[in-house]
């Protein structure tokens, strides 16, 4: 659709929608986010993506508000 952003969370640990590279869309206006590229500790699964991640929530707000948007590293999940 024109003038919508698309972002795309994935984990490499995702045992439901595998493999992982899938899960990634192609286009100018699509961000592919590999959580283990911001935080190679990061051992989410599917399911934790959407319910405990605090780096994937991170990158939802990043998404959600990119003019306010902030660098997402291991530490986001103090934040």
């Amino acid at each position: 659709m024109p003038g919508v952003h698309y972002t795309v969370i994935a984990t490499k640990y995702d045992e439901v929608a595998t493999p992982w590279r899938t899960q990634y869309l192609s286009g100018s206006d699509v961000r592919n986010v590999l959580l283990q590229d911001l935080c190679p500790l990061d051992l989410s699964e599917h399911v934790a993506i959407g319910t405990v991640d605090r780096i994937a929530f991170h990158e939802v707000a990043n998404a959600l508000d990119p003019a306010h948007a902030t660098a997402t590293t291991c530490a986001s999940v103090f934040s």
